[in-house]
């Protein structure tokens, strides 16, 4: 099923971008509606098991053993009917106190819909494995554009005040 219009996004699976930075792992997703969403934080061994799913190989991360993450997706054919009852993800929360984001996953349990609170990156990862779809909270979205366009902000007026203290000492 569908979200309600308006108020979920589509996460485009295809174009969904494990790396890793300075602040650790991100999962970085195009949005059917063109935008970027990313989630920070992510555990290695998840990022690991998504670039498995998407390239072939997992990281060298664990002195060439797998997470279960990565054995998962080698087992896929022998959990199918876990993963044929997942209907879909969204990611719809974000603690303001703890900086984190949840989903719920939905399971069809023949008539019944059952919903799990998740960590994100746990599933969107079970999401990726079953091929079902992934949605993100229209609101989420537009909330992380805001933030963002505000730390740019401040980064450039802090940028210009350091400018500005330097041309002082000159004189």
């Amino acid at each position: 099923m569908p979200p309600p219009p308006g108020r979920d996004v589509n996460l485009l699976v295809e174009d969904v971008q494990p790396r890793v930075t300075n602040a650790g792992w991100i999962l970085e997703f195009r949005l059917e509606d063109g935008r970027i969403f990313r989630l920070y934080g992510i555990p290695p061994e998840v990022a690991s098991a998504v670039h498995k799913m998407k390239e072939g190989t997992s990281y060298t991360m664990y002195a060439n053993r797998e997470s279960v993450f990565d054995a998962l997706v080698d087992l896929k054919d022998f959990i199918k009917d876990l993963l044929d009852r997942l209907t879909r993800v969204v990611i719809n929360e974000f603690n303001h106190d703890t900086g984190l984001y949840t989903a719920v996953i939905e399971f069809d349990l023949g008539g019944i819909t059952l919903r799990k609170k998740m960590i994100p990156s746990h599933a969107i990862y079970l999401a990726l494995l079953a091929e079902k779809p992934i949605y993100v909270s229209k609101r989420l979205v537009d909330e992380q554009e805001r933030l963002h366009a505000a730390i740019l902000e401040e980064l450039e007026e802090l940028e210009e005040s350091e400018e500005e203290e330097e041309e002082e000492e000159e004189f």
